[in-house]
């Protein structure tokens, strides 16, 4: 009996699904996958914007009201260009080269539910579309849900044991104790995830140099001037966008990514351990 109720139950997880539609899709500055900042935060110019279906509310201006008194925000999507429905229980992330850990100790995009968390800074609020930055999602990424960043909830925090719980304590050993730092959340993280002051150098060829000064900025979508240009592009290309084969076993050392209307060439340069930029040429 045991084992048919443990077979049913298995039978139920397998059957069980949930469908969501999105909210809204990404408007973003990047227009291909390759390229895409792996993690959130990494640039204050990875600029994206999101507009609400009117599928989902009658007036969507209304749903986004008093957003904007909050500095930053979750976003729930989907990874919706993953390949393949397999998944692995063990992956392979970028900056361990080649090494397998659990897909769990990673933010791998194969995973069983394909669903990323972005913490955004918000720009501001217009009716019914939100901008943002500091994001890592690709053009057309649908959004499931957003939520507000609360510190105080978000943030581990080191819970403090005042002068007033040692007093009310009725047992010395407590009290004893009670006075110090009582550290339940503390962070941590392993080595293998990366220090940013790991990331590779950028340098910029002559030839490179003055194709940047070429870019017409009146056509740029989300970036405001040919410096900010330079420094998403520096930003992208520091963190290694470059895949665990293309790092290990990979001859080719040329990349390939497209930044706001600008097409970039790049290849990575043993002798200085970074990224040199060849060529950034705008597709009008």
């Amino acid at each position: 009996k045991l084992i048919l109720l443990d077979s049913l139950l298995q039978e139920m997880d397998r059957a069980e699904s949930h469908s969501y539609h999105p909210i809204g899709h990404i408007k973003s500055i990047f227009e291909t996958k390759n390229g895409t900042l792996r993690q959130s935060g990494l640039s204050e110019y990875a600029r994206a914007s999101l507009t609400i279906n009117k599928t989902i509310f009658t007036n969507p201006d209304h749903s986004l009201e008093n957003l904007s008194q909050f500095s930053h925000l979750w976003l729930v999507w989907v990874f919706h260009q993953n390949q393949g429905s397999a998944v692995k229980a063990k992956v392979s992330p970028p900056r361990l080269g080649g090494e397998r850990v659990g897909v769990f100790s990673t933010r791998s995009p194969h995973r069983p539910a394909n669903i990323g968390l972005t913490l955004a800074r918000l720009e501001r609020v217009q009716g019914d579309t939100v901008h943002m930055s500091g994001v890592d999602m690709v053009d057309g990424t649908p959004v499931l849900d957003i939520k507000p960043y609360i510190p105080q909830y978000d943030a581990p925090h080191n819970r403090t044991v005042s002068e007033k719980d040692v007093e009310l304590s009725t047992n010395a050993d407590e009290a004893a104790g009670a006075e110090e730092v009582i550290d339940q959340t503390e962070t941590k993280v392993p080595k293998w995830v990366g220090d940013p002051e790991e990331n590779l150098s950028v340098i910029f060829s002559s030839r490179a140099e003055k194709d940047l000064e070429k870019i017409d900025i009146s056509k740029l979508k989300w970036l405001k001037s040919r410096t900010e240009m330079r420094s998403a592009v520096s930003d992208v290309l520091s963190s290694d966008p470059r895949s665990v084969y293309r790092k290990t076993k990979c001859s080719d050392r040329m990349y390939f990514t497209s930044l706001d209307t600008v097409h970039v060439t790049a290849w990575y340069d043993p002798d200085i351990d970074g990224m040199e930029v060849l060529r950034m040429k705008q597709e009008i």
